[in-house]
């Protein structure tokens, strides 16, 4: 009967065996060890349309583990993942600088088992540097329609406020809004009814924006980015201009001398002016003086040709001179002779008179 005893010892030399294994493991998987990995700082979630650079780009980390697990502890296992980066942590014209606050909670392990364990952070936070991606558009006024008869735009395109604004939107959607070779995005409003209108007025218009783009407005030092854009018309309508020539208006030419006079040819000119027709009703020939472009030579039988400019008269109000433009006159030279003064009369003449016979 000895052979059961030999075969119970052996089993229980197996058990213990096994046992003595398990202990082992579990205490080689409780011998813990510490290293320091340097972990890559990246923003998660954050807009198209925000360009951030993070520094320091990485944070070293505090990891403890078994140490059967050393050889999974590189740093592309870890990463610092910062949330919420949104278009306020942004500048429009350049980077704009935001401390944020990091801890244990932002690092994120990639395939390690949970009985690593990371400790502790270098430092508390990092700095964000952040700019919001933009190109400029220039707003331009559709119309549809004309004016009532004898009316027309005064302003084409009519303007509009704000005429220039910032686009916002991923880098592929910004390219393709803007044309090759130009400065600005060109987007148009809708269509202004401008049919039959004798006045000027303003409207409040829609503006369509390009595909994948939304409006940037800066509002009190916060950034605001809007879906829909809608912006102010100031449609500008007067009255259709006209030319109309005055004819046989005198030529007025005076001297400074008392002793002398001027004598030219021809006696009168022609004047053509160019303004809505309301304004033209009150001109007459008596509307006009001419004027020497050049000082004359004040010396008895100076003769010469002289350019002449046309002027409105002095009794000419200033709201009609504004809206009255001279457009040309003939002839813009006239030819002059200086004679004295007739004798015994006294009498200094222009050249639309004659000396009375003594």
């Amino acid at each position: 009967m000895p052979r059961p005893k030999l075969t119970s010892e052996i089993a229980l030399f197996i058990t213990s065996f096994f046992i003595a294994m398990i202990i082992w493991i579990v205490a080689k998987q409780n011998d813990f060890e510490n290293q320091t990995v340097s972990a890559h700082v990246t923003a998660v979630d954050a807009p198209e349309n925000i360009e951030t650079q993070i520094t320091p780009p990485n944070v070293n980390i505090s990891v403890q583990y078994p140490k059967t697990y050393a050889h999974l502890i590189i740093p592309d296992a870890f990463t610092i993942e910062l949330k919420g980066i949104d278009e306020n942590f942004a500048g429009i014209d350049s980077f704009k600088l935001t401390p944020m606050n990091i801890s244990l909670r932002n690092v994120v392990m990639h395939n390690l088992p949970d009985s690593v364990r990371p400790t502790a952070l270098a430092q508390e936070f990092v700095n964000i540097n952040a700019r919001i991606l933009t190109e400029k558009a220039r707003i331009v006024v559709q119309k549809t329609g004309n004016p009532a008869q004898g009316y027309r735009l005064i302003v084409d395109p009519p303007p509009v406020q704000p005429a220039e604004i910032l686009l916002t939107g991923p880098p592929k959607n910004l390219a393709k809004a803007k044309k090759q070779g130009e400065e600005f995005i060109t987007i148009q409003t809708e269509a202004v009814n401008i049919e039959g209108k004798n006045d000027n007025y303003f409207e409040t218009v829609d503006v369509p924006l390009p595909e994948g783009l939304k409006y940037v407005q800066e509002d009190r030092m916060r950034i605001q980015v809007l879906e829909k854009l809608s912006v102010q018309v100031h449609v500008v309508i007067g009255e259709k201009e006209i030319k109309k020539t005055f004819p046989d208006v005198p030529i007025v030419i005076k001297t400074f001398s008392k002793n002398l006079k001027a004598q030219y040819s021809p006696l009168t000119a022609s004047v053509t002016v160019e303004a809505p027709k309301s304004m033209l009703q009150g001109l007459s020939a008596d509307s006009f003086i001419f004027i020497p472009r050049q000082p004359l030579e004040e010396t008895p039988d100076y003769t010469a040709d002289i350019a002449i400019d046309a002027r409105f008269s002095d009794n000419i109000p200033r709201a009609v001179r504004e809206k009255v433009g001279i457009v040309s006159w003939q002839p813009e030279v006239i030819r002059i002779k200086i004679i004295p003064v007739s004798e015994g009369t006294g009498e200094k003449t222009d050249g639309t008179s004659r000396p009375k016979s003594p």
